[in-house]
């Protein structure tokens, strides 16, 4: 199983304690070996586990794992027919512009 990773950010204080909620109760992490971001001159820890993170806490903030689900909403099997639509639209075009050329080119040769 892969690492685990909570992302704490904008922290002021280097000497915090993160606390990762797992399935088998919480593990404690020390963020003493954050770094600094230079943008914020706040500092970033990045807390690891080898087990599922179910939420994870640092200084009384809060953040849980709602966000798993969010590439459910995509449909892969809607691609193929939204490609055929496509195709069809772009044909439509193709006979719409030969169809406007060749009735100037008999208009124009009725003319002359």
């Amino acid at each position: 199983m892969a690492d685990e990773v909570c992302l704490a950010t904008n922290i002021k204080n280097k000497d915090d304690q993160m606390d990762l909620n797992v399935k088998d109760g919480k593990v404690s992490m020390n963020t003493t070996s954050a770094t600094v971001s230079p943008k914020d001159d706040a500092y970033v820890y990045a807390g690891f586990t080898n087990q599922t993170i179910y939420s994870c806490e640092l200084n009384g903030t809060s953040s849980n794992n709602d966000n798993v689900g969010l590439c459910a909403d995509l449909h892969p099997e809607k691609a193929k027919p939204n490609f055929y639509l496509l195709i069809m639209n772009g044909l439509r075009v193709l006979f719409t512009k030969s169809l406007a050329f060749s009735t100037i080119l008999t208009i124009r040769a009725a003319l002359t």
